[in-house]
């Protein structure tokens, strides 16, 4: 009971939100006076766009994240290379970064660079796709997938590697054949957590959409919030 309080608590917000979507009038009462499912029907057939973007930015950014992930733990769990702990340090260091002030970061860096012709014709702008958004959710969700993959690789003992290389395995096959399979359940809760605390990426994605063609999810939420009727 003591937990369900403490729940009930914290995902009060939560519960006004989703009232909130159901609401056709919600004055002055403490719960809404009609309620309607015309909100989710102007999502679903106006915002299709949005969920496929929010699918796509945040799936590509997410493997991204898993694969500099594993990578990371690696070389910080099972070399001995000078300074590895500070790739660690580096990447914990995005969390410290308002979103806001890394999307003016990525907006400075590349301005005027232009995509290569084969790719998405003459004279696009980087900074005008949707590539730069997916590039600053990966930057700011990979603290979270390097923990995961670190905690996965810190369980895998050493000596499983080393019984695959005594049988005449390389390095890159222990890798693939013993390491990545016993780390999958890490992986995968790293490519999750990345996935999901992404979608609700909101400060850099304001910053970095340039038409509305390129919105997501979390961009969709704070144009429709900005309506009369919220």
């Amino acid at each position: 009971g003591w937990i369900g309080g403490v729940l009930l608590l914290t995902l009060s917000p939560h519960i006004g939100v989703l009232l909130l979507s159901f609401a056709k009038v919600w004055s002055f009462a403490p719960l809404p006076d009609a309620y309607t499912l015309a909100h989710y029907a102007t999502v679903f057939q106006d915002s299709s766009g949005m969920i496929k973007n929010t699918l796509l930015y945040c799936g590509l950014a997410a493997l991204l994240d898993v694969v500099l992930g594993v990578t990371i733990a690696y070389l910080i769990l099972r070399t001995r290379l000078p300074a590895r702990q500070w790739l660690d340090w580096i990447t914990t260091a995005s969390l410290a970064v308002p979103g806001i002030v890394l999307a003016i970061g990525y907006l400075r860096l590349f301005k005027g660079m232009t995509l290569p012709a084969w790719i998405a014709g003459p004279d696009v702008l980087l900074t005008g796709t949707w590539v730069m958004i997916m590039l600053a959710y990966a930057v700011r969700r990979l603290p979270y997938a390097l923990r995961s993959c670190v905690a996965a690789l810190q369980q895998v003992h050493v000596s499983l590697e080393e019984a695959a290389e005594s049988l005449g395995a390389t390095k890159l096959r222990t890798i693939q054949r013993v390491v990545v399979p016993l780390m999958a359940g890490g992986i995968l809760a790293g490519f999750v957590t990345s996935f999901i605390t992404a979608a609700v990426e909101l400060s850099a994605t304001i910053l970095l959409v340039s038409a509305d063609s390129q919105a997501p999810m979390s961009y969709g939420i704070y144009l429709y919030m900005q309506s009369v009727a919220g």
